[in-house]
């Protein structure tokens, strides 16, 4: 082989072109393997090289790898630190995609270190089939052309280094200086406004839509008009805009539970679905004894912990740069006030239990920092939990309380229970319980449930592994169903009011191995998300919500009152049904709640029904979320010039 490495080796003028040659095709290579593996289609990525966003992919990584193979003297060393990480992305970006239909994202780098249990968690789900093995095989074989002509195209280092520069500038000037002109504004997503990362991602491609939002966090929107003086002014138009609210006075501060189930809605209203017996028929019943309706939200099957944050905290990152807040320090997250912290201010023992270790989010680095006392993980039941603690073996006892993979949803009900009466034992306090449900969690197979243990049957035209993964949804959904009803029949008797909130974080991805989704096989929504509409969006980034209390008067409404609501103003209604003073931040956010009921990067959502892709341009809506963005600014990115009147 060195002989005809030898053989091959070009006189030292022509290696410098050669070797730019080289390098700027190493981007097209790498570019089009990262587009097989995000279309799965040989024909879609030949397709895509009439697309405009596949060559300038193709520059980006052309230059990283010309600019890499220059300063290590290695065409393989420059191809294997660039074309290694990017179809790694490209493969974890699809396996993203495939169960959650939400792309990689910026902020998912801060969970690199959980990869393994959210692989775990997601095993069976993750397979590759003959395109992503093309693409691994591609990739394989162009490393190995690399190597074999580093050393045909080696440069002297007195050529190489200063050349090396040379096409780093270039990448910066290209990518960063004039990123938004040359890149993104000629590609329809100009950073001057917010865009989801899917919709990055579909305009750019998925490095230069991840690129993106790299620029975007690092260059984040400012006005020229920013200023303590017209901070101030916000600040008045805030407080005359919430001048009329008229806060709620309950006659004492009710007990409240609040309940995260994971992935529940109501699967009757999948259109093409029916069910012989209602697998939410506990559910529906206490609907018509409290309030509830839709609860709008933020993603599919994915950001679990970033849909809890800004119910807690109030803010909407929709309204900021789109980063998730799980990534933010508990510093940051405390800069305003948050729901926890502010009902243990007024007296409330707070408290979060979770039916999962602390391995993915790590919600321990933050929660105590929004102000929840105490945190309670799979492992740590024992201090008020009798049945966990006398058993000879904790995790054998704990075992037995699985249900479909997780522990159960009953066994949540158990637990709040047991820590209700625990607290009550201590402190006639009032108290602020929050579940963390996981028992309906994906991944979804045929086989989740024994046989025995099944008491749905869903009729649909599915079947194979769509159809079982319906079943083992609808199971799972039945069973929290159940659980929920048990355990207001207990705090029925209960003689202190007491206010359960329950809503489902999102809907579950539902991805199939072969592409596609079980909504798109029901003809719900196309299978990439980047086709969906605004109305698919707000179908399918909706669950259910209830609020029921032991004594009517808490409720925020007549019983039986359909009331719509969102993750992004759901604290604030936690905060009324306390009982307890609100601070400025969450009277804006109450006053929202009237005229809004989503706002996210994908879709926005007025309680009239309105439903557009950009935030309200008129209106009392429009009014508030003007303020509510110029005040999230200055305490998140700017000033905080007037963050401490907020609270």
């Amino acid at each position: 082989m060195r002989k005809l490495q030898r053989a091959l080796t070009p006189p030292l003028r022509l290696r410098w072109p050669l070797l730019t040659a080289a390098g700027l095709l190493s981007g097209l290579v790498w570019a089009m393997l990262i587009r097989l593996i995000e279309t799965h289609s040989i024909r879609h990525t030949l397709d895509a090289l009439a697309a405009p966003n596949l060559w300038l992919t193709a520059l980006f990584l052309g230059l990283m790898a010309l600019s890499l193979s220059l300063l290590t003297n290695s065409l393989f060393a420059g191809n294997l630190l660039v074309g290694l990480p990017s179809v790694l992305l490209a493969l974890v970006n699809y396996f993203k995609v495939l169960l959650t239909q939400v792309p990689l994202s910026l902020t998912d780098f801060s969970l690199i270190g959980q990869v393994g249990h959210i692989a775990q968690l997601n095993s069976q789900s993750i397979t590759f089939d003959r395109n992503s093995v093309l693409a691994i095989l591609g990739a394989v074989l162009w490393l190995l052309l690399a190597l074999f002509f580093s050393a045909p195209l080696r440069l002297r280092w007195r050529r190489s280094a200063p050349a090396a520069l040379i096409s780093a500038l270039i990448f910066a000037l290209v990518f960063w200086v004039g990123a938004d002109r040359l890149i993104y504004t000629p590609l329809g997503v100009g950073v001057s406004r917010l865009y989801s990362q899917t919709t990055a991602n579909q305009s750019c491609g998925l490095v230069l839509g991840l690129w993106r939002s790299l620029y975007c966090r690092a260059n984040p929107m400012t006005s020229e008009d920013y200023s303590q003086q017209h901070m101030d002014d916000i600040l008045a138009r805030t407080e005359a805009y919430t001048a009329g609210l008229v806060p709620a006075q309950p006659e004492k501060n009710p007990n409240i539970i609040l309940i995260l189930s994971e992935s529940f809605f109501d699967p009757a209203k999948l259109e093409g679905v029916s069910y012989p017996t209602d697998p939410v028929a506990e559910f529906r019943a206490l609907r018509e004894e409290g309030v509830g309706g839709d609860f709008y939200t933020k993603t599919l099957g994915y950001g679990t912990c970033n849909i809890e944050l800004e119910i807690f905290t109030g803010i909407n990152t929709a309204l900021l740069s789109g980063e998730d807040l799980y990534s933010w320090d508990g510093a940051l997250l405390s800069t305003l006030p948050t729901v926890p912290g502010l009902l243990r201010e007024n007296g409330y023992y707070t408290a979060m239990l979770h039916m999962f270790n602390d391995e993915i989010y790590n919600r321990s680095a933050f929660f105590h920092s929004i102000g929840f006392q105490d945190l309670y993980f799979s492992g740590d039941f024992s201090p008020f939990y009798a049945p966990a603690a006398q058993a000879p073996d904790y995790w054998g006892y704990m075992n037995s309380r699985i249900s479909g993979e997780f522990y159960s949803d009953d066994l949540m009900s158990d637990l709040i229970i047991s820590l209700y009466e625990h607290r009550k034992e201590q402190s006639e306090q009032p108290v602020f319980l929050y579940g963390i449900s996981m028992e309906n969690h994906s991944p979804f197979p045929g086989d989740k449930y024994a046989p025995e243990a099944l008491t749905v049957s869903p009729q649909s035209p599915l079947s194979g592994e769509a159809a079982d993964s319906l079943l083992s949804l609808s199971q799972g959904i039945a069973n929290a169903s159940a659980a929920l009803d048990r355990l207001v029949d207990y705090f029925r008797t209960v003689d202190e009011p007491v206010v359960i909130v329950f809503y489902g974080d999102h809907r579950p991805g539902l991805g199939l191995s072969q592409g596609g989704t079980v909504y798109s096989q029901l003809g719900i929504i196309p299978s990439a998300a980047s086709d969906w509409s605004l109305a698919d969006h707000a179908e399918v980034l909706s669950t259910d919500y209830l609020i029921w209390s032991n004594d009517p008067d808490y409720l925020p409404a007549p019983a039986g009152s359909t009331v719509d609501s969102g993750c992004s103003y759901l604290g604030a209604r936690l905060l009324e049904l306390s009982g307890v003073e609100l601070p400025l931040h969450w009277k804006l956010i109450s006053r929202l709640s009237q005229s809004r009921l989503a706002d996210t990067m994908n879709y926005h959502l007025g309680t009239d029904g309105t439903l557009s892709a950009d935030l309200p341009a008129e209106g009392e809506g429009a009014q508030g979320l003007h303020l509510l963005k110029w005040l999230l600014h200055d305490a998140i990115y700017g000033s905080q010039y007037v963050t401490q009147q907020l609270k």
